[in-house]
């Protein structure tokens, strides 16, 4: 198996929080998303049996996928953001870490491809639908989620006085998901 690599990006987004975030913070968010990819790794091994190679990014790692059943690739896409929520069991603990590992599971809950939840309802949904239509209804719902994301920002900003950082925010989420993350399989319905 070979070796996890880290790309040169992340080197700089680590040095650019370091300059805008207290220490403490940083390493909770580290051991939050590293915890991530560790439940993503470890689903991926126990349904096919085969290591995979990991390569960090900035806002992300790349694991690409072994062919398997649709379930269990709806199931390796979600052991990251549910393995973060059971983190919240330990918050007495480590209340740092939790939060973090809350705010990024919630993040990647988002029904949206390629993030882990719009990875998981594409393999759902193929598993009741022909894949022409779970395409098709993963298209609607990916874009009612981002519609529903802006409408909420611009709420946020002009009803409830909280300035221009929701609307920035949900331009960055928006940003993230369709640039971030590449797929490792060809085809229509690819899976990171």
């Amino acid at each position: 198996m070979d070796k996890p690599r880290v790309s040169g990006g992340l080197y700089l987004l680590l040095a650019g929080m370091v300059l805008l975030f207290p220490i403490p913070w940083i390493l909770a968010a580290i051991l939050a998303a590293l915890f991530h990819e560790l439940c993503h790794w470890a689903a991926i091994i126990l349904c096919t049996h085969e290591p995979v190679p990991v390569r960090f990014y900035a806002f992300g790692a790349r694991m690409p996928l072994p062919s398997m059943p649709r379930w269990q690739e709806a199931l390796c896409a979600l052991a990251g953001p549910v393995g973060g929520l059971c983190l919240l069991l330990f918050a007495r603990w480590v209340p740092r870490v939790a939060v973090c590992a809350a705010i990024q599971s919630l993040y990647n809950l988002l029904p949206v491809y390629p993030m882990d939840g719009g990875r998981a309802l594409q393999s759902l949904l193929c598993l009741v639908l022909p894949p022409p239509k779970a395409e098709r209804a993963c298209q609607i719902i990916e874009a009612t989620c981002i519609t529903g994301l802006f409408l909420l920002a611009l709420y946020a900003w002009r009803e409830l006085r909280l300035g221009p950082m929701p609307l920035l925010l949900a331009v960055w989420i928006l940003l993230r998901i369709k640039f971030s993350k590449t797929p490792c399989k060809t085809g229509p319905l690819r899976v990171q």
